[in-house]
């Protein structure tokens, strides 16, 4: 017989030779033995398993975060058309002031007034991920031709996203003046290239 066996054997024979009382004291002992074998050995190994595979799912959610975000931004610009934005937004605010500029000094229009505000973009009511919209409003007063010619170069401009709203009614200084009041807009990409 081997060691082993012959140990068995023998613990097995001490065993049934034990009162009952002794018979419960080794157990108790042999699953006291288990619990710290378990608590020192096997616990800390499958709490760092679980702690990867923790870290593991998080970096799988990251990375479907960004591919939903990604996927949200190509479809934005499949539906409202390539968004060139610059470095800085104070870079696109300055493009936009500096085209309105332009074309009022072209039109020879010296008496305006241009006031910038900013919002993430809202679409359908519901919000455009990673988009910011950059809203001036526009008001002026010129004659009937000259104000219909602006309108078009500031359509034109591609500074300029859009004219989001316009109101126009007869100026209050001649008859054949137009007040006009314009809301134009530029969209960036959260302020900075991608």
């Amino acid at each position: 017989m081997s060691t082993s066996s012959q140990f068995a054997q023998r613990a097995r024979q001490e065993y049934e030779r034990m009162s009952r009382s002794g018979r419960m004291i080794a157990l108790l002992g042999v699953g006291l033995l288990v619990v710290l074998f378990w608590s020192e050995l096997i616990a800390p190994i499958s709490a760092s398993w679980g702690g990867a595979a923790d870290e593991i799912s998080n970096q799988v959610d990251r990375v479907d975060r960004a591919a939903t975000q990604a996927a949200a931004q190509r479809a934005n610009v499949v539906a409202y058309g390539p968004m060139v934005s610059p470095s800085q937004r104070a870079n696109e605010s300055q493009a936009m002031l500096e085209a309105v500029n332009a074309i009022m000094d072209e039109f020879g229009i010296r008496a305006y007034e241009f006031n910038e505000s900013s919002s993430t973009a809202k679409v359908g009511g519901s919000m455009l991920t990673g988009i910011d919209r950059i809203k001036a409003t526009l008001k002026f007063e010129a004659p009937e031709e000259k104000a219909i010619e602006i309108l078009g170069a500031l359509e034109d401009s591609p500074e300029l996203e859009s004219i989001n709203s316009a109101r126009v009614q007869q100026g209050k200084t001649g008859r054949l003046n137009l007040e006009v009041e314009l809301t134009i807009e530029a969209w960036i990409r959260g302020g900075t290239r991608r």
